[in-house]
């Protein structure tokens, strides 16, 4: 019994290899900007940016959902409302921080929300 078990491990080891080199891994596409091998400093950064932008608005949102449901399932619990509550103000105050730390850098200078490098000559 162990002999065939040692087998069937060797044999999903060498396997998997195989399986895991065909397929192609794909990254998300965030404000029309995909990860390309040939891609500059200048434009990791931004998808970079966005992307951590957009996980972190995702994130809040989900926390907002979670206390939210929380609240609704407390059954009067004093306790567990009060964790809700912490829970969406929290995501609220997470919310506002990453939409006003845009909207500041965009009334400074609107250039600022434009991920550029200077080319080198």
């Amino acid at each position: 019994m162990k002999k065939y078990l040692i087998l069937a491990i060797l044999a999903i080891l060498l396997i998997i290899p195989t399986v895991s080199s065909a397929l192609e891994l794909t990254y998300p596409r965030v404000q029309n900007l995909e990860i390309r091998l040939d891609m500059n400093l200048n434009e990791l950064i931004a998808w970079f940016y966005y992307f951590i932008v957009g996980i972190s608005g995702l994130a809040a949102f989900s926390m907002l959902v979670w206390g939210g449901f929380t609240w609704l399932t407390s059954a009067g619990s004093s306790s567990k409302t009060g964790e809700a509550k912490e829970r969406i103000s929290s995501a609220v105050l997470g919310l506002m921080i990453i939409l006003s730390s845009w909207v500041i850098l965009r009334l400074i200078n609107p250039e600022l929300t434009i991920i550029r490098l200077p080319t080198l000559h």
